[in-house]
């Protein structure tokens, strides 16, 4: 078991292939998955596009070790799909992409304190991986550097004006934010957005999205596009890399990513530096080349969106017809039933997290998976809705939902 999140009772789920939207066990059993590698996989399991890509790059080589042509060609292609990225650089995941935008930040704005939103996880790094559950006092994990975590401002989730407030007094180098939330998958408002973007620009601020899941999940420009904003740094993972390999990447203005520029920055001192010995390797980037060109055709995008909407119109009548303490979140592809202690007549994200009823989720979790359905996860349930699910999963998956409703009243 690689990350605790995986683990659930009496033991982690242990596949042994897949295909499609479904997933196989030891047992040969198939299940309907919507955990689909965490969301990285928008094109389900061993799309055609992405195997025949590997295949004939395993052929030439797959870890080269100097450049080649498919990551210059992925990046022309996110450039050309993300307006508000002109220039990119690739990672092995979405938490080092975080961690470059953080030093891109400091660098160009010559400001040492960053800003993140309590409740959201940007990758394990010790200066972000702060607040993210509640009470937001408490430790995130242990081992951290307590020094590392000093310039990490904490904004409130479900008070915007105190945020903004916060800003303009601290003046960090840069504010990240996800357009939906993580596992909780609650989308912020578009008007908070808008606010938000013109609180950065008056002081001077980096706006920095964090789409490792939602970019070119819910829209081939990202969430950034479905959200109508324009940041000053974009992190990607997952799914720019066509969502079966390991893959990141930080893109944004010309003049901020050119800090990575080497030609340009000759002094250490001034250069932010990378590294990683499998950045940009063919494989990864011929595979989310081609992953590329189908998001840019977009034809995919109604299809999960609706059987989202689908899900999610689903769940909320079985809310209604069992009076259960539940509530429904998502947008787009991305869905989630918040099974709560008590009801709530807020839905913002604290609100929601800190009345979830774990073992409820925890609940309705095996009930899912002895139902053929496997979502993600045991402690907090959302599902990745992905190209070839159908509407008879989505069907199951209600059909299930309204069982567990009912009989856990």
């Amino acid at each position: 078991m690689t990350r605790p999140l995986r683990y659930f009772d009496p033991h982690p789920f242990y596949a042994k292939k897949a295909h499609g939207s479904k997933l196989v066990d030891f047992e040969g059993k198939s299940y309907s998955d919507f955990w689909m590698g965490h969301g990285a996989l928008v094109f389900g399991h061993l799309h055609p596009v992405i195997v025949a890509a590997a295949r004939e790059q395993l052929k030439l080589g797959c870890h080269l070790g100097v450049c080649n042509e498919w990551e210059v060609r992925l990046a022309e292609q996110v450039t050309k799909l993300v307006p508000s990225v002109e220039m990119l650089t690739f990672s092995n995941s979405g938490n080092e992409a975080n961690m470059h935008a953080l030093k891109l930040a400091r660098a160009y704005t010559k400001r040492d304190k960053i800003a993140k939103f309590e409740g959201a996880f940007h990758g394990v790094l010790d200066s972000v991986h702060v607040g993210v559950g509640w009470p937001t006092n408490k430790s995130d994990s242990a081992g951290q550097d307590p020094l590392s975590m000093q310039n990490t401002i904490l904004l409130p989730s479900d008070n915007p004006s105190a945020a903004f407030e916060i800003i303009r007094k601290e003046q960090p180098a840069c504010v990240l934010l996800e357009l939906v939330i993580g596992g909780a998958t609650v989308p912020v408002e578009k008007e908070f957005v808008k606010e938000l973007r013109e609180v950065c620009d008056e002081t001077a601020t980096l706006l920095v999205t964090d789409e490792v899941i939602t970019g070119f999940r819910l829209a081939r420009g990202g969430a950034q596009e479905a959200f109508g904003v324009t940041p000053d740094l974009t992190t990607f993972g997952k799914a720019i890399g066509g969502g079966e390999f390991p893959v990141g990447a930080v893109g944004g203005k010309a003049e901020i990513m050119e800090r990575m520029d080497n030609r340009k920055y000759s002094d250490r001192s001034d250069l932010v530096m990378r590294g990683g010995t499998y950045v940009g390797n063919p494989l990864v980037m011929r595979a989310g080349y081609e992953a590329t060109k189908v998001y840019e055709k977009g034809k995919f995008y109604a299809h999960i969106d609706r059987l989202g909407e689908k899900l999610r119109n689903g769940m909320q009548e079985a809310i209604h017809e069992t009076s259960a303490n539940a509530y429904v979140s998502g947008f787009g592809s991305m869905s989630k039933l918040h099974l709560l202690k008590k009801h709530v007549d807020k839905h913002d994200l604290k609100t929601l997290v800190t009345n979830a009823d774990t073992q409820r989720e925890q609940a309705y979790f095996r009930h899912l998976v002895s139902k053929g359905i496997l979502a993600m996860t045991a402690g907090q349930v959302h599902f990745y809705i992905s190209l070839p699910h159908t509407n008879e999963e989505i069907d199951g998956v209600i059909r299930a939902t309204k069982e567990f409703l009912k009989s856990s009243k």
